[in-house]
C-alpha cells in the first residue's frame, strides 16, 4: 500500500507538467486557507501572520512582503508550496495610485524540481474598489472582483519564468498572476483564488 500511494502521489505531480512548448500549466493557491505565514512591517491592509511572526520594520526592508503558501493543482490536489516576495516602491500609495512593484516566486514541486518565475505588478482597482470601502465602512467586502496582476516585465505584459531545477531545469516560458476575489475584512483577510498560469516556450525535462 505505501508503494501504491507513493506512485498516485508521483503520478499527481507529474500530471502539472506540460508536454510541448505552448503548452500551460496552471498552480492554484486557495486564499486564505492555504497560507502559511505573512510578513510585512505592519501597515500592510493585509494581515500578517501567524500570531508573533517577526515584521519587516527595519529601514532596508520596511517595503517588502514574504508570503509561505501551499500550491494545488487544477484538481485541487495540495502539490506543494511556494513563496512570494515583494519590494514595493518608497513613494507612492498603492491603495490610491496604480502602482508597479517587483515580485520574485518559488514553486517547490516535491518529487519535479523547484520553478523560479519573476514579474511586476501593479495595484490597479483593488484599493479603489475592495479595500478602502471595507476600511472606511468597516464591513467585510463581498462579491466577486477578478484582475490580473501582472504587467511585465516582458514587453507583452507577462512574468517571465526565470529558471528551475529537476523536471523545472532549462525550462523557460512567460507567466501571468491573477486573483479572483470574493470576501475581504477589515482585518486584511483575502479570500478567493488566486492562479499562477505559465505558459512555456522551453518545457521542462
Amino acid at each position: 500500500m505505501p508503494h501504491f500511494a507513493r506512485l498516485i502521489s508521483f503520478l499527481l505531480v507529474m500530471a502539472a507538467a506540460p508536454a510541448a512548448a505552448g503548452q500551460s500549466t496552471s498552480f492554484f493557491i486557495d486564499l486564505p486557507g492555504d497560507g502559511i505565514a505573512a510578513s510585512h512591517n505592519g501597515a500592510l491592509a493585509l494581515a500578517a501572520g501567524p500570531p508573533g511572526i517577526a515584521l519587516l520594520t527595519e529601514e532596508r526592508v520596511k517595503h517588502g512582503l514574504a508570503i509561505l503558501m501551499k500550491v494545488r493543482n487544477a484538481a485541487g490536489e495540495v502539490i506543494g508550496f511556494a513563496s512570494e516576495l515583494e519590494s514595493f516602491p518608497a513613494k507612492g500609495d498603492m491603495l490610491h495610485q496604480d502602482i508597479t512593484w517587483n515580485t520574485a516566486w518559488t514553486l517547490v514541486i516535491p518529487g519535479q524540481g523547484m520553478l523560479f518565475l519573476h514579474e511586476t505588478e501593479h495595484s490597479g482597482e483593488l484599493g479603489p474598489k475592495v479595500v478602502n470601502p471595507t476600511m472606511a465602512s468597516g464591513e467585510p467586502w463581498q462579491g466577486s472582483w477578478h484582475t490580473q496582476t501582472t504587467n511585465g516585465p516582458r514587453a507583452d505584459g507577462l512574468g517571465e519564468v526565470v529558471g528551475g531545477t529537476g523536471a523545472f531545469k532549462g525550462a523557460k516560458g512567460s507567466f501571468a498572476e491573477s486573483i479572483t476575489l470574493t470576501q475581504y475584512t477589515k482585518e486584511g483577510l483575502l479570500f478567493g483564488k488566486l492562479e499562477l498560469r505559465i505558459t512555456w516556450e522551453t518545457p521542462p525535462q
